[in-house]
């Protein structure tokens, strides 16, 4: 096991500063998220409960983010989980280390010395593949952490407990599953890491795409709003309703752990086939 340990070590020696600064800005933002909320929260529930103002709009857009007329606290917190950003950080961690497991090393001309070593190439996709979803795994837990920290210094009327966190963090580290798996394989079969790094940025821009379409209200009677919400993975990712409804959380992992599983073992096969230039 010691070649896979190295390779480990090689791999966080690599992407330290990546994660380290992606896991700044999830903490960051999640403590950001409940200190908006402790502002907001009053404002909210005075406006839903006044006589006066645009009542109409407010509760029209709080129903667009999944939440109910009174909201719960954790409801206003993870209506900002769904943030753009949050979904960019997870992405390019995901693209990142899809794309440079094979794809970027043969462009390098490092792997054939890699594995000119006492080096199954198994285990060298393996240890790859730990520290991309180890790395998922902590991106999840700096926003979830970042939230719970600044629970203790902030006020909500509703405070959510580590368990109510815990669900949607898991569901935001699986998100990125798919993205690594399908950008992995395209990784396995190519030799160059733009390639790669193109199909998983494009794939994930369009299923991103899908779901936005299909959550504009104007369009929800159309004939194939639904077919588009199934093309897109972000429709396992909703921390609303999982906060709200609390039944989703197997399903959604059921469905990116699924696909990711099935991309990493393609990607393996692949990886396992495939002739590998030699450096010129």
């Amino acid at each position: 096991m010691r070649p896979f340990w190295a390779l480990i070590r090689k791999e966080v020696h690599e992407s330290r500063w990546t994660l380290v600064l992606s896991t700044l800005a999830l903490f960051g933002l999640g403590w950001l998220f409940v200190y908006v909320t402790s502002l907001n929260e009053a404002e909210i529930v005075r406006q839903l409960g006044s006589d006066s103002g645009d009542i109409g709009g407010r509760i029209r857009f709080l129903r667009s983010l999944g939440i109910e007329e009174e909201p719960r606290s954790v409801a206003l917190i993870m209506a900002s989980w769904n943030h753009p950003f949050i979904l960019i950080v997870i992405s390019v961690w995901a693209i990142g280390r899809g794309s440079g497991a094979v794809a970027a090393e043969i462009e390098r001309g490092t792997l054939d010395l890699i594995l000119s070593r006492p080096v199954a190439r198994w285990v060298y996709l393996t240890a790859h593949i730990c520290v991309a979803v180890a790395g998922l795994a902590i991106l999840g837990l700096a926003l979830m952490g970042g939230a719970a920290m600044a629970l203790r210094y902030n006020v909500l009327r509703q405070p959510p407990g580590a368990w109510t966190l815990l669900q949607p963090a898991i569901n935001l580290a699986a998100l990125g599953l798919p993205i690594y798996g399908y950008t992995l394989l395209a990784s396995a079969v190519d030799h160059v890491r733009r390639r790669p790094a193109s199909v998983g940025a494009v794939l994930t821009l369009a299923g991103f795409i899908a779901w936005v379409i299909a959550l504009i209200p104007v369009l929800r009677d159309t004939w194939w709003r639904p077919w588009l919400e199934r093309v897109s993975i972000f429709k396992a990712y909703n921390p609303v309703e999982l906060v709200t409804k609390g039944q989703t959380l197997g399903v959604n992992l059921a469905i990116l752990g699924s696909l990711g599983a099935a991309c990493i073992t393609l990607a393996f096969l692949a990886f396992a086939l495939r002739d590998l230039p030699a450096n010129g």
